[in-house]
């Protein structure tokens, strides 16, 4: 059985935990928390709070976080991956052929 939530429509602690990881994940993506804050369209002192555990977050930034990345509100909320794919190889130089016209 879950806990129940700090008031009604609130977050249970494992899923401000699960919110928290997905914002460290943001975090390190965009570098700042004033860009992460940008990123999931609410004031950095809200977001930090949440972080910090002295705000118990709310459904709102739970779906604007899960929009940010990537990943539906449940998936959010339960602890799914990130489905963001890492960035794309790009070779410097072609790779040089053997022999025959090119």
């Amino acid at each position: 059985m879950m806990a129940a939530p700090l008031y009604p429509g609130g977050l249970i602690e494992i899923q401000r935990a699960n919110l928290r990881a997905l914002l460290r994940h943001l975090f390190r993506e965009k570098g700042t928390w004033i860009a992460v804050a940008h990123a999931v369209s609410f004031r950095r002192s809200v977001v930090l709070a949440f972080m910090d555990g002295i705000e118990p977050g709310h459904m709102a930034l739970a779906r604007s976080i899960a929009r940010t990345v990537g990943l539906s509100l449940d998936d959010a909320l339960t602890g799914k991956a990130s489905p963001r794919k890492a960035p794309a190889l790009v070779l410097v130089t072609p790779p040089k052929r053997k022999g025959g016209a090119s």
